[in-house]
């Protein structure tokens, strides 16, 4: 699956929210965060998982740290640039030791620092995709790839065209979201999801997103959050060497 959105929309924060639902599902989860380090991710996480901000309320941090700590979340140790080969031998690793049967790369233009072998960078981001594939195809796991969109008009929404690189990134996905930053055609609203391609049953649209600052997360309060669909026009109607678990550190 692959993930995009403006610059400080809440890539991040709304993978992080979507990884633990997994999580509490019984889907064992692999973390690669490049771009922010583990322990303010995991800051944000047990915030989300708690849906209050425990440095408000002491007296619940160690029952909801235990809680947290249950989860089946591990964390790749690597922070910034790394090279494609080692990501994917962790990853290999983690399939094999833990069972991973999700894995979220954050970010993609991270991980293309390192290769000294192209001098194209669109050259280089299809390899990167295309490994990050193959392995998904061979371990049969899933893997959340966020990407940064290309620059667009600030009136335009983005498409699946908007996805940084070549056309590869979005033809290798099953899936993808894009989480719009724009106030919405119909009702009010800022930020949306919209479900731009499912390989699996076709089904697309968009609904809206309502972010709760206090614990960090875009779940509707009232639930009343319903798939909108689109227009033909596309317009919306509406512990090993490299991984280390949650485990609490004392």
């Amino acid at each position: 699956m692959k993930t995009t959105g403006p610059t400080g929309s809440g890539k991040t924060t709304f993978i992080s929210e979507y990884a633990l639902d997994l999580c509490n599902q019984g889907i064992n989860t692999l973390w690669g965060s490049f771009e922010i380090n583990n322990v303010r991710l995991a800051k944000v996480m047990l915030t989300q998982f708690a849906m209050q901000r425990l440095e408000e309320q002491l007296e619940n941090y160690e029952m909801w740290a235990d809680k947290f700590e249950d989860l089946p979340l591990y964390f790749m140790t690597f922070h910034g640039q790394q090279n494609i080969k080692m990501v994917v031998d962790v990853m290999q690793h983690a399939v094999y030791m833990y069972d991973i049967n999700h894995v979220v790369i954050d970010n993609l233009q991270f991980m293309m620092g390192q290769e000294q072998l192209f001098t194209d960078k669109f050259a280089l981001q299809d390899y990167i995709v295309g490994t990050f594939r193959k392995f998904a195809t061979e371990n049969s796991c899933h893997v959340t790839l966020v990407i940064h969109p290309r620059k667009e008009e600030d009136d335009k929404e983005l498409q699946t065209a908007s996805i940084f690189g070549s056309a590869k990134a979005s033809q290798e996905a099953d899936n993808v979201l894009i989480l719009q930053d724009r106030k919405l055609i119909t009702g009010p609203g800022k930020r949306y999801l919209q479900v731009a391609k499912n390989r699996f049953d076709g089904d697309v649209g968009a609904f809206p997103l309502e972010f709760n600052k206090a614990s960090l997360t875009y779940s509707s309060p009232k639930g009343k959050t319903r798939l909108k669909k689109l227009k033909d026009d596309n317009t919306v109607q509406l512990k090993t060497p490299g991984v280390e678990t949650s485990e609490k550190k004392s």
